[in-house]
C-alpha cells in the first residue's frame, strides 16, 4: 500500500491553510520582535523547514540543505533586513538566491562525493544522481535489498532478465526533490510501502498477483515517483 503521507505532514498542511486564512483577513495579530513584525504564518513555514532541515542532516544528507535555507530566507528577509537596518527589504532577488542555492547544493554534493551522473549497472547501493541516471538491475541474481537514491534530477529505474527473477529482491528508493520512474515487469507482484512527504507517489497496475513478488519501499520527499507496469 502507498503512503500518501504522514499524519504529522497532514497536520501540518491542515495547519497552514488554516494560518493562510486567518493571516489574509488579519484576525492574527503578528508577532513584535527584536526581528519587527512577523506573521504566524511565516513562523510556521519556516519551522517545518527547520525540522525538513534537520533530518536531512541527521541522515548526512548535506548537499540538500541549502534550497530549504534559502526559502527560510525569502521568509524572513523583511526581517533580517530590519535586524541589519537595511533600507531596502531587498536584499537580493530570490530567482538569484535559489539558482545560488542550486548551485551550492551541487557543489557540496560533489565534494562531498555525493554526486553522479552516470548509467549504473551493479552495486548495492547507488549514489544519488543530479541530473538525467539510468539504473538497469539485473534480476537473475537481485535477492537482496538494492538501494538508489535521486536528488533533484531525473532518475530512471529498470530490469533485465526479468524471467529470471525469483522474487526474493527489494528495492528502497529515496527521491528528494526529483522526478522518479520505475519500471517493473507487469508479470511480477509489485508491493509499495513509499513514504510520501508533500510530493506525489503513483502506481499504475499492482502487476501480476500470481508472479514473483518485488516490494518497493523508501521516502519521497517533495518529489514524484511513478512506478509502470511494462510487458517485457
Amino acid at each position: 500500500m502507498i503512503k500518501t503521507g504522514k499524519i504529522f505532514w497532514g497536520i501540518i498542511l491542515i495547519a497552514v491553510a488554516a494560518l493562510i486564512i486567518v493571516d489574509a483577513i488579519g484576525i492574527l495579530a503578528p508577532i513584535v520582535g527584536i526581528f519587527g513584525e512577523i506573521s504566524l504564518f511565516r513562523v510556521v513555514i519556516g519551522l517545518g523547514l527547520v525540522y525538513y532541515i534537520i533530518s536531512r542532516l541527521i541522515k548526512g544528507r548535506i548537499g540538500s540543505i541549502f534550497i530549504p535555507l534559502s526559502f527560510i530566507f525569502m521568509l524572513f528577509e523583511r526581517n533580517i533586513a530590519y535586524l541589519c537596518k537595511l533600507e531596502d527589504e531587498n536584499i537580493i532577488s530570490n530567482w538569484l538566491l535559489f539558482f545560488c542555492a542550486v548551485l551550492i547544493s551541487v557543489g557540496v554534493s560533489m565534494i562531498s562525493g555525493n554526486f553522479k551522473l552516470v548509467i549504473n549497472t551493479d552495486g548495492i547501493h547507488k549514489k544519488p544522481a543530479i541530473g538525467n541516471s539510468v539504473n538497469y538491475i539485473d534480476s537473475s541474481d537481485f535477492d537482496y535489498q538494492k538501494k538508489i537514491e535521486n536528488n533533484l534530477g531525473s532518475c530512471n529505474i529498470c530490469f533485465e532478465n526479468p524471467n529470471q527473477y525469483q522474487g526474493q529482491g527489494t528495492l528502497h528508493v529515496e527521491n528528494n526533490l526529483g522526478n522518479m520512474n520505475i519500471f517493473v515487469p507487469i508479470s511480477w507482484r509489485t508491493e509499495v510501502d513509499i513514504e510520501t512527504n508533500l510530493g506525489r507517489t503513483v502506481q499504475s497496475k499492482s502487476g501480476n498477483p500470481d508472479g514473483p513478488r518485488l516490494r518497493i519501499t523508501g521516502e519521497n520527499n517533495l518529489g514524484n515517483i511513478t512506478i509502470h507496469s511494462v510487458d517485457r
